[in-house]
Parts: structure tokens; C-alpha cells; sequence
């Protein structure tokens, strides 16, 4: 199994006490770096003993963007990637309106801004 691009370590400190880490982090950042590379259409070398992108600045946006992607789990729940929803129409409570993308917003902003997308 490939390597996540975040730690639970990393997921710490990017939440910074904002949420409660999830009990089942590693799951998560593993979860969120296979969506990460479904939608990161770059080209990036990759290190074949660690099978993480051998350029520090690539690195850190796939990093960032594996937790902007846990974030909005924690945020919105997991099932919203899960069950083929995403961005379509729920009505929940007092709330109507569309469910969160697929891809978290912040995430998106990491990858295009290092010409990932």
C-alpha cells in the first residue's frame, strides 16, 4: 500500500486544536491521499524506496491538501465521498441546499496553486 502524503502528526499540527484529531487518522490520511492522487493530474517524480514526490514543495502541497481533505471530513463526515453524493441536493434539519464537493475547497487550492490540477 502506498504511503499517505500526511502523518497523524502532520494532521495535528495542521488542525491545530481547531477539531479533535479523529481516532482513526492513519485510515483517514490514507483514504484522503487516494483522492488527492485521483485528482492530481500533475507529473511529479517519485522516490522508489519512499513512494512520496522527491520535490519538497510538491510534497507539501499533496500534504496539505491530504489534511484540507481529512478537515473537511471531520467537518461534513466521510460518507459525503463515500456514497457518490457529493454536491448534490440534501435537505437535513432546518438546512437545503448542496452537500460538500467531493474534493474540499482548501484542498483543491493546494494542488491547483502547485499546478496540480
Amino acid at each position: 500500500m502506498k504511503p499517505a502524503y500526511a502523518t497523524t502528526e502532520e494532521l495535528t499540527t495542521y488542525l491545530d486544536g481547531s477539531v479533535p484529531v479523529p481516532s482513526d487518522s492513519d485510515r483517514l490520511l490514507q483514504e484522503a491521499s487516494a483522492l488527492i492522487d485521483y485528482w492530481a493530474f500533475g507529473t511529479f517524480e517519485i522516490d522508489s524506496g519512499t513512494e512520496l514526490p522527491t520535490d519538497a514543495d510538491v510534497a507539501e502541497a499533496l500534504r496539505d491538501a491530504t489534511c484540507a481533505q481529512v478537515r473537511q471530513w471531520i467537518e461534513v463526515g466521510e460518507e459525503n465521498d463515500i456514497d457518490g453524493l457529493a454536491g448534490t441536493e440534501v435537505s437535513l434539519g432546518s438546512y437545503s441546499g448542496p452537500r460538500a464537493p467531493e474534493l474540499a475547497p482548501r484542498a483543491k487550492r493546494y494542488l491547483k496553486l502547485a499546478g496540480l490540477l
